[in-house]
């Protein structure tokens, strides 16, 4: 069956046309500028319909903008995707305040009024369906309707759980509980609990989602714990624009949870900081050195250095150093236990039970206790479950809201997050957006997923697109790497653009053409208008070669994430990205299937059970070069190589599969015929090693099973 006769099968209808690819725009908010964007050679463009902009003041609408994209549009001949901008990260500051003043807003652990409109609130709903109504229907009649492409309904989608502590919050979580067990009483044995009061989300904050090499961990709030040793009063002396770096070996044993970290507070005139910069986290029992590099921002005269930590462990501290950019140590004299450093605790509900000891250039924090205030697992994955599908059901119902105002027209959704759905899974948890949830509560012509690689592992965009393909035609939207930015080159960009499109990718949306608030991800004027056209004509080429075929499964994947309660579940990706790319290494098709989800039975079945710990590779998770958010990646050293090569061999011999003879990733999919070939992505890599242009290879006739 071909891709769009499976699609039809399951109800969903493809955009047409095509190829698509394109970038982010941000005129008329921002020129345009030169070179013209049609030079790209792009086919289309991913603009905005702002609430903000269009609404600026409640119920009086200025479409001014939109007419400008479509001029645009017109002028440089491509279609245009229209990102409505109304999700509660984008409703105006007028709306958000009527909505905070009826009670209806986000609200955080201490009861403090959060940034967001509740995505409960009956308010927020109606100001919303007025804005889609009026905005969508004027589009609908424009004069150049026939530039749209599609809608995205909606982006930047987060409802953080730290602001979900609202009594909108709680009972729509109380009546879905209620409806799930038959009475309050009945949840509340289930989850552990005594008595018969009203049903609460598990009082649980997530922690330490920056950690180097492990994941955010649920703590209770009476567990929390902020501690550190601190410089006190000499301060060292900076220069503002000037870069520096503070590091320090950490580490963390007896841990019951948590980890350690370093963090610079640039000061000035004022005693409080302009700003605060924090290392990736560690939680290992061995000493890691751990480092944050930063630019003393403006008005910069001092730095303020501290080692902390939110473990409930011992925690110890050793070789601090704080150094500018080629220049020479700035902490000489200064080791951790001297006086030039204080001890300091900035959260604990019982501060007496941390111990603070230095000595010997060294100094610890041990704070241990018995766990009090227990949350049950039940109590929590029912509250995690029901947010994200309350989360997955509004993002839905904005495309309802859309569909119902202009009929026909094609919704590639703009979920933001999706990148962190492979392997940085506690980040969906965070926010409360699962890709999986998202797609399967409503049919969309594409499923437009922010996708991004780290340093050029393209890894994290094909095993997002593997993750959904069962669900109908998964977009690149937001495209990048997120580690290196466009500094990663062409080569390396264009190569993930690839592997993406060659494991289900049906369009691709770059982030972006030109912003110059982040200038690391504007293609614009970071690279030669050649090399863009270059990059995208690849692209083009490879979905063009593509059209009317599909990936075929030939392996599945369970994916092990779970709400992160300390203890239980993996404790990092590192088994699962390697189990993942050896199963790419053998040229397989991959079906990623979600925890609790039901994988295909005509296929073997794979889990991180598969990979002994012994295998278990270093990975690490970082921005290296300061971009934002972190991403997990393998390490490339030997050791990681060896395990690879030794889990490929593995699970060739379980397959009846010969071990590749080169390091390259071969990619199969199906033509319209039923013919299977094989694409390698150009400059494939293992850990970094290129090793060769792009090839095509025919295989044999048909497949093995699945979408």
């Amino acid at each position: 069956m071909s891709a769009a006769g499976l699609l039809a099968l399951l109800g969903v209808v493809a955009v047409p046309g095509g190829p698509w690819t394109g970038f982010v725009c941000h005129f008329p908010f921002l020129p345009e500028g030169t070179p013209a964007y049609r030079e790209s050679g792009a086919t289309m463009a991913l603009v905005r319909c702002s609430w903000a902009t269009v609404e600026a003041t409640p119920d009086h609408f200025d479409f001014a903008s939109l007419d400008q994209e479509l001029a645009w549009a017109d002028e440089q001949g491509v279609q245009v995707l229209v990102v409505f901008e109304a999700g509660p990260a984008h409703a105006p500051n007028w709306a958000v305040e009527q909505v905070r003043a009826a009670g209806e807003g986000t609200v955080d652990i201490d009861g403090n009024p959060g940034p967001y409109p509740s995505i409960f609130s009956p308010i927020y709903g109606r100001l919303l369906d007025r804005f889609i109504a009026r905005s969508a229907g004027y589009l609908r009649g424009h004069p150049r309707a026939g530039r749209i492409l599609g809608y995205n309904n909606g982006c930047e989608w987060w409802y953080p759980d730290g602001y979900a502590f609202a009594e909108l919050d709680r009972a729509a979580f109380e009546a879905a509980m209620v409806r799930r067990y038959g009475s309050r009483q009945a949840a509340r044995a289930v989850w552990g609990l005594t008595g018969d009061g009203p049903l609460e989300r598990p009082r649980v904050v997530l922690e330490g989602g920056s950690g180097a090499d492990h994941f955010a961990e649920l703590v209770p709030l009476e567990q929390r714990f902020d501690g550190c040793w601190m410089t006190h009063d000499e301060h060292l002396q900076v220069t503002a624009g000037q870069r520096y770096t503070f590091a320090a070996d950490v580490r963390v044993t007896r841990r019951v949870r948590g980890a350690a970290y370093v963090q610079i507070a640039w000061l000035g005139d004022w005693p409080q900081p302009l700003k605060c910069v924090n290392s990736t986290m560690s939680s290992r029992a061995e000493w890691t050195r751990v480092q944050v590099t930063d630019t003393a921002p403006a008005g910069a005269t001092r730095a303020w250095l501290l080692v902390k930590t939110c473990a409930v462990a011992e925690t110890s501290f050793r070789r601090p150093s704080f150094q500018p950019a080629g220049g020479a140590e700035m902490l000489g004299g200064k080791p951790l236990g001297g006086p030039a450093w204080v001890k300091q605790t900035w959260l604990s509900p019982k501060p007496e039970q941390a111990v603070y000891r230095a000595g010997r250039a060294e100094a610890s924090v041990i704070h241990l206790r018995a766990d009090d205030g227990q949350v049950s697992a039940a109590w929590v994955d029912d509250w995690f479950d029901f947010m994200g599908d309350a989360v997955a059901e509004f993002i839905g119902s904005v495309a309802d809201r859309l569909r119902a105002a202009d009929p026909g027209r094609p919704i590639v959704t703009y979920l933001t997050m999706s990148f962190a759905a492979p392997f940085c899974w506690d980040e969906n948890y965070s926010s409360h957006v699962h890709p999986e949830k998202v797609f399967a509560a409503r049919r969309y012509e594409g499923l437009g997923m922010q996708l991004a690689a780290a340093d050029g592992e393209w890894h994290h965009v094909t095993a997002g697109v593997d993750l959904v393909r069962q669900w109908g035609e998964p977009w690149l939207i937001d495209l990048q790497d997120f580690t290196a930015g466009i500094h990663v080159g062409e080569k390396v960009m264009t190569r993930t653009t690839l592997a993406g499109i060659a494991a289900g990718a049906r369009g691709v949306v770059y982030y972006g053409w030109y912003d110059r608030f982040v200038p690391d991800y504007s293609f614009r004027d970071g690279w030669p208008i050649e090399a863009v056209r270059r990059m995208v004509g690849a692209s083009n080429e490879l979905l063009a070669r593509q059209v009317g075929g599909r990936v075929p499964v030939d392996v599945a994947l369970e994916h092990p994430a779970v709400p992160p309660l300390p203890g239980r579940g993996e404790p990092d990706p590192g088994r699962l990205m390697l189990l993942y790319r050896a199963l790419r290494r053998l040229g397989l098709g991959v079906a990623i299937v979600p925890h609790g989800g039901t994988p295909p039975d005509d296929v073997p079945l794979f889990t991180v059970a598969d990979v002994p710990d012994s295998l278990r590779p270093e990975v690490r998770r970082s921005t290296e070069a300061g971009n934002t958010p972190p991403m997990f990646k393998l390490l490339p050293t030997e050791a990681n190589r060896s395990k690879l090569a030794q889990l490929v061999r593995r699970l060739a011999e379980r397959l009846g599969r010969s071990v590749p003879r080169d390091e390259r990733e071969p990619f199969p999919w199906v033509d319209a015929a039923g013919e299977r070939h094989q694409f390698s992505p150009p400059y494939g890599h293992a850990f970094g090693v290129p090793v060769g242009p792009a090839t095509w290879r025919r295989g044999r006739r048909g497949h093995a099973g699945g979408v």
